[in-house]
C-alpha cells in the first residue's frame, strides 16, 4: 500500500472523528438541555417512560438483524475496486431488505401492545397519558427510519465518509432540541413533545438523501448481486444479530428490569446517570466508527503482521484516553448530578463505581472490536456472545430482586468482563492475528488497568480534600463551574503525569507520540 493512500485513509479518520466529536457534542448537549427542561417541567417518571419506550424499540430494532452492517462490510472491496455495479446492486438488495424489516416491526410492535402494561409496575401513567398512544409514536418513529430512505446511510460510511452524515446529524439535533424545548416551554401537552421525533426523523433521512444522492449521482439502486453473495451475506447477519442481542440485553434490558422490578421514577433517575455515560461512550464509539472502513480497508490490503502493530499502537492511544475519562467520570458524577437536578437524585457511591467500573469494561476492547468487525469475525464469536446475553438477562433478574440497581450493574460488569476481557481477545487472535501474541495484548491491559486504577483512586482522594462536594450544595453557578471545571484539571493532570511516569520509556509510547503528531499534521 502506497505511502498517499495512506495519507488518504489517516485524513478519512481525521475527517471523520473532527466532525464525528463534533456531531456527539451536539447531540448530547442539546439532548441534555431538552432532558433538563422535561424534569422540571413535567417530572422524572415522564423521563422513566421515555427511557421505557426507547428500551422497548431498541429490542424491537433487532429485527433489522445487522443487514446494514453486513452489507457495508461487503461493500469495502467494490469501494476499493471502483466497482459501481456491485454498489448499487447492493444498495438495491439493501434498500428491498429495509422495506421489509420495517414493516415487520410495525407488525410486531402493534402485537406487543397488549402485553405493554406488564413492564411498568405501576401501570397508571403520569399525567393521565394514554400508555397506548405513547407507545404508538415510539414505534411510528422507528418504523419511518426504515422505510424512508435508512438504507442511504451505508454508501458515505462504505465510502469512508462518516463526517457527511455527521454534518446531517448535526444540523437536525439542532432543530430537534429548538423544537422540543419549545413544546416542552410552552405547551402542556405531552403528545405534542413525542410527536416532534418522527417529524425530525423524516426531515433527517429527508436531508441524508439529498446529499448522498448529490455526492454519488452514479450511485442507484439497480442491479442483482448473486446467490453466493446473498448466501455470505446471510452468514455475516447471523454473526451480527448475535452481537446486536449482545447489545440489547447490556442496556435495553437493564431499564426494562428496573422498570419492571423498582418502578418508572427509579428508571428515570438510573437512565440519567446512565445518559452520561452513555455520553462518554458515543465518543468512544464515534471515534471505532471512524476507524472502520478504513481499518477494513487495510485488512483487505494489508499483512497481520501489520494490522496487529497497527491495533497495539492505536489500543495504546485509546487505552490513555479511557483511563483519564473513568477517572473524570468517577470525580464529577456525584457533583454534576447534585448541580444538575438535586440531591434526591443521587445514588450512592457503590452505584456510581460500579458505572465507571461498567464503563470502563466496556470500551476496554473498542480498539480490537475495530479489527474483529473489520476481519468479519462476527459469525465466529457467536457463541461467546450469546453466552453473555443470557447470563446478562439472568443475572439482572436475580441480582436486581436481592441488590436493586447497584444488582443490575453488577450483572453487566460481569457479563461484559467475561466476553470483552477474555473471551473475545482469544478469538481474534485465534482467528485472525494468529501470532501467538495474547499474552502480551493482556499484559498491555493489565498495565493500563493499573495505570487507570492509580489515576482515577489519587484523582479522586485529592477532589475530595481540595474540591468537596459541599461546593456544589447551594447550587450557584459560579461554585459549581469552580468545582467541575477544578475536579477535570485535577484529573486531567493527574492522567498526564501517572501515565507518563508509567509508560515513558516504553517502545509503544514513543511511536505513539510519533503517529499522533504526524496525525495532526494530517
Amino acid at each position: 500500500m502506497t505511502g498517499k493512500n495512506n495519507t488518504g485513509r489517516t485524513a478519512n479518520v481525521k475527517r471523520n472523528i473532527v466532525y464525528g466529536l463534533l456531531q456527539v457534542i451536539v447531540s448530547r448537549v442539546l439532548p441534555f438541555i431538552v432532558r433538563t427542561i422535561l424534569i422540571y417541567r413535567f417530572g422524572v417518571e415522564y423521563l422513566g417512560l421515555n427511557s421505557l419506550f426507547t428500551s422497548v424499540l431498541s429490542v424491537l430494532s433487532l429485527m433489522e438483524l445487522g443487514f446494514g452492517t453486513a452489507v457495508v462490510y461487503s461493500m469495502y472491496k467494490p469501494v476499493a475496486e471502483d466497482d459501481v455495479p456491485l454498489i448499487c446492486a447492493y444498495l438495491k438488495y439493501y434498500r428491498r431488505i429495509y422495506r421489509i424489516i420495517g414493516m415487520v416491526i410495525l407488525a410486531v410492535g402493534i402485537l406487543l401492545m397488549p402485553f405493554l402494561n406488564h413492564l411498568i409496575k405501576d401501570p397508571s401513567l403520569p399525567g393521565g397519558l394514554n400508555l397506548y398512544t405513547c407507545y404508538l409514536i415510539f414505534l411510528g418513529n422507528t418504523v419511518v427510519s426504515y422505510l424512508l430512505f435508512g438504507y442511504m446511510t451505508s454508501i458515505p460510511t462504505a465510502y469512508q465518509r462518516r463526517d457527511i452524515l455527521s454534518r446531517v446529524d448535526m444540523g437536525t439535533s439542532l432543530l430537534s432540541c429548538v423544537l422540543k424545548s419549545s413544546l416542552l416551554l410552552v405547551s402542556t401537552n405531552f403528545y405534542l413533545y413525542l410527536l416532534a421525533m418522527p417529524l425530525v426523523t423524516i426531515i433527517r433521512n429527508l436531508i441524508t438523501a439529498y446529499v448522498v444522492r448529490k455526492r454519488y449521482p452514479e450511485l442507484e439502486c439497480r442491479g442483482e448481486i448473486r446467490e453466493e453473495q446473498k448466501e455470505d451475506l446471510k452468514k455475516k447477519v447471523s454473526g451480527i444479530l448475535v452481537n446486536k442481542l449482545t447489545n440489547v440485553s447490556r442496556n435495553s434490558i437493564d431499564s426494562l428490569c428496573i422498570s419492571a422490578f423498582i418502578g418508572l421514577a427509579m428508571t428515570g433517575k438510573y437512565n440519567n446517570y446512565y445518559f452520561i455515560m452513555s455520553s462518554i461512550v458515543s465518543a468512544s464509539v464515534m471515534i471505532c466508527n471512524s476507524m472502520m472502513a478504513s481499518v477494513g480497508n487495510c485488512i483487505a490490503t494489508e499483512s497481520r503482521d501489520k494490522n496487529y502493530f497497527d491495533m497495539r499502537l492505536f489500543d495504546f492511544i485509546y487505552m490513555a484516553i479511557a483511563g483519564w475519562s473513568t477517572t473524570c467520570l468517577l470525580c464529577l458524577y456525584q457533583p454534576f448530578i447534585y448541580a444538575w437536578i438535586g440531591k434526591d437524585m443521587l445514588f450512592g457511591m457503590p452505584v456510581v463505581i460500579g458505572l465507571c467500573l461498567y464503563f470502563y469494561i466496556l470500551i476496554t476492547g473498542a480498539i480490537r472490536w475495530v479489527y474483529h468487525e473489520g476481519a468479519g469475525l462476527w459469525w465466529e464469536c457467536r457463541y461467546i456472545m450469546i453466552g453473555e446475553a443470557v447470563a446478562n438477562v439472568v443475572l439482572n433478574i436475580l441480582l436486581c430482586k436481592v441488590m436493586g440497581v447497584a444488582g443490575i450493574i453488577l450483572a453487566t460488569v460481569i457479563s461484559v468482563f467475561t466476553t470483552n476481557c477474555i473471551l473475545c481477545p482469544r478469538l481474534i487472535f485465534k482467528e485472525y492475528f494468529k501470532n501467538g501474541k495474547l499474552h502480551e495484548y493482556w499484559i498491555d491491559h493489565l498495565g493500563y488497568t493499573a495505570t487507570m486504577m492509580v489515576t482515577a483512586g489519587a484523582s479522586w482522594i485529592v477532589c475530595e480534600k481540595l474540591l468537596p462536594m459541599t461546593m456544589v450544595m447551594g447550587r450557584e453557578i459560579g461554585s459549581c463551574i469552580f468545582c467541575l471545571g477544578g475536579r477535570v484539571l485535577v484529573c486531567s493532570v493527574m492522567a498526564v503525569a501517572v501515565f507518563w511516569i508509567i509508560w515513558h520509556r516504553s517502545a509503544t509510547y514513543e511511536r505513539a507520540v510519533g503517529w499522533t503528531r504526524k496525525f495532526l499534521k494530517v
